[in-house]
């Protein structure tokens, strides 16, 4: 792997629900040593995610006892459990500050979770809709993962068009901001990771975006599963 350590902006990206994620976040900073850590999640999302995660839990449990023995391996239940969990990108970054003495911030726009996690507890952890969840495909998650970390590496390499609406007010108005707080802190930090998911690190050929905005700083961009080459942290 190339000396990513070198560069004062990385951008990671990452497949949110990825089972190693935590591993493979803590192992990558390590190997960084940033002295400040930034994830995608607005301080909306976070609070509201601690406030209610316990009782999310309880409503997955409550409706996974309704199904078949092994329900809870099933793929789009899998991706739920990990969709109603802390996400893996905090609690690394969490584990690496503490571990470091570094901080590390939640940074992101906090419209879209006003408007969807509330839905959480009624709708998308209801009996109803965990039971039809069995329904769908199933398959390994570890498959899917690594199934979009090739599908990040195609449109890193291609920069594709984007798969929705280019003008997609809501996602650019989100890498906008992004982009502005992260050049921001990148000035005043000597060396500075940022956890994302990686359709924020494409060059999107038909419209701008997070990459847009931050290519004349230079920064590193690293899929997350790049961790899985480097050698094991010692602690030292």
């Amino acid at each position: 792997m190339e000396d990513i350590a070198r560069y004062s902006l990385t951008l990671v990206g990452t497949v949110h629900g990825d089972p190693r994620g935590q591993a493979r976040a803590g192992k990558l900073l390590n190997h960084l040593r940033p002295d400040l850590v930034t994830v995608e999640i607005s301080p909306f999302s976070l609070r509201y995610r601690r406030r209610h995660g316990r009782r999310w839990q309880r409503q997955l449990a409550t409706a996974l006892a309704e199904l078949p023995a092994g329900a809870a391996l099933h793929l789009a239940i899998r991706r739920l459990t990990a969709q109603v969990a802390l996400p893996f990108e905090v609690r690394a970054a969490g584990d690496y500050g503490r571990s470091c003495d570094v901080p590390w911030r939640p940074l992101d726009l906090g419209f879209l979770s006003r408007r969807h996690l509330p839905r959480y507890g009624p709708e998308l952890l209801s009996p109803a809709n965990v039971q039809a969840l069995l329904t769908t495909a199933d398959g390994s998650l570890e498959d899917f993962v690594a199934g979009q970390f090739r599908r990040a590496r195609q449109a890193l390499a291609q920069a594709p068009r984007r798969p929705f609406s280019p003008g997609a007010p809501e996602t650019l108005r989100r890498e906008h901001y992004l982009a502005r707080r992260l050049r921001q802190l990148a000035l005043r930090h000597r060396r500075m990771v940022h956890l994302g998911g990686w359709e924020h690190l494409v060059d999107w050929r038909d419209s701008p975006g997070l990459w847009g905005d931050l290519a004349d700083l230079k920064p590193r961009r690293v899929l997350l599963d790049e961790a899985d080459r480097l050698p094991a942290f010692s602690g030292a």
